[in-house]
């Protein structure tokens, strides 16, 4: 099957080892951490093709809607996926996501719900694969 190729960029250093971890444990390996915006656009900006990008709520504070804006205009990534618990104080960027025509996979609250997560894995795998029609 093929390896999906996943950037996650998490405000919390725990979330991104527990999102690793999980995206581990479905058997995709190759599977990047973003240290910061700067790093995100560098890998975003690259020849390759990211399939996942999965995203913090939290990451309206640091210009979240300035990054789906980024994402818009750029034919990387593929799918999305949001963490975490939207706030009534920041924008809810999935629903942003999806107004722009990007294509949410899912939106998941901590504690993961790992049959939710498995579903959402299941999907980008599928799509991905070099079997499946484009």
């Amino acid at each position: 099957m093929h390896q999906p190729y996943v950037l996650i960029h998490q405000a919390r250093p725990s979330h991104q080892i527990l999102l690793h971890q999980a995206c581990n444990a479905q058997r995709i390996f190759d599977v990047r951490i973003t240290l910061d915006l700067a790093d995100l656009d560098a890998c975003l900006a690259r020849e390759r093709k990211v399939d996942l990008l999965i995203l913090d709520h939290a990451l309206a504070l640091a210009g979240g809607v300035a990054l789906l804006n980024r994402i818009q205009h750029n034919p990387s990534p593929r799918a999305l996926l949001f963490t975490g618990h939207r706030s009534s104080r920041r924008p809810d960027l999935a629903k942003e996501a999806r107004r722009r025509g990007l294509w949410v996979l899912a939106d998941l609250p901590w504690p993961l719900p790992v049959q939710r997560w498995q579903q959402a894995i299941q999907r980008i795998q599928t799509v991905t694969s070099p079997t499946h029609a484009q």
